[in-house]
């Protein structure tokens, strides 16, 4: 893979950004003392693996929830989606570049979809499952996001104005929410965001409910042909969304291992559970006052 694409169509991104803390949830518990951060850089491994400059790992040794286990569920989903991701690209290429001595036209049209199409769903569900497994470490409340598509991700309606009757509700934008207090809105709204729409499109229409490319009947090699150029552009995309993601992933990655490094201190000097009740602001330094001052 490569990390240039060609750009997708211009959109205007109207959804608001809601500020936002981090929750207990954030960190891995080895009782009251935090084990972890309780996410991993899902788009950062896919990328570098489709980079051919890293391998894809495994959960770690999986621990209990109480002895600093992940308890992240989009993390769990994430790795599988990973593994499934990079089998399918496999197959892909596999597939296009490969005799197929077994297979008439019609066994090469219909494989060429299947594969297409598979690009296409994996595409839009790690993207989804990344960003889900950021925003688990917010305060936003997993109900908001837990059932939606990435569209959904990307804007839609102010769940609290569509509750108030007769009122038009403003734009959310989650991922706009998630990128701003580390100053990457305008590098999200003017590439990522359109890049991720256009995926989420192009499985809408074509790999989701009841679109689908047609039928082509041709030479086999023609079939083959077409799958690589179709799949090569998605995955072009893919890759080149994936290192905005990785960028909001590392800094959240960082964020919080600068924030577990002075609450284990505080704690190591003796500070009460009470007192760790902390308002964990994304992007700011983390301060104690200690109320006993």
């Amino acid at each position: 893979m490569t990390n240039t694409t060609a750009h997708p169509s211009k959109r205007e991104w109207h959804g608001t950004h809601h500020s936002w803390s981090y929750r207990p949830q954030a960190f891995r518990w080895a009782g009251e003392r935090i084990a972890g951060v309780n996410l991993l850089p899902l788009a950062g491994e896919m990328r570098a693996w489709m980079m051919q400059l890293g391998q894809l790992s495994l959960m770690p040794t999986p621990e209990a929830p109480t002895s600093g286990g992940f308890t992240n569920p989009y993390t769990v989903s994430g790795v599988t989606l990973q593994l499934l991701m990079a089998r399918i690209i496999n197959a892909s290429h596999e597939y296009a570049t490969t005799d197929t001595p077994n297979h008439n036209e019609v066994d090469a049209e219909v494989e060429r979809i299947r594969l297409y199409n598979e690009v296409l769903m994996y595409s839009a569900r790690l993207c989804e499952v990344a960003i889900k497994q950021l925003l688990y470490c917010t305060q936003i409340p997993e109900s908001r996001y837990k059932r939606m598509a990435l569209g959904a991700l990307l804007e839609s309606p102010c769940p609290d104005c569509k509750r108030q009757s007769g009122k038009k509700p403003h734009l959310v934008s989650l991922v706009g929410t998630l990128a701003h207090p580390f100053h990457l809105c305008l590098e999200f709204e003017h590439c990522a965001m359109d890049h991720m729409d256009l995926v989420n499109r192009l499985r809408n229409s074509q790999a989701a409910h009841a679109g689908v490319q047609q039928l082509n009947i041709r030479s086999i090699e023609m079939s083959k042909l077409q799958l690589m150029q179709d799949s090569q552009e998605v995955l072009n995309g893919f890759v080149h969304m994936l290192s905005h993601v990785e960028d909001l992933e590392r800094r959240m990655l960082v964020d919080l291992a600068e924030k577990e490094k002075v609450i284990n201190m505080l704690k190591n000097n003796g500070l009460p559970a009470e007192d760790c009740n902390f308002n964990l602001v994304p992007g700011e330094e983390f301060v104690f006052d200690d109320p006993a001052v």
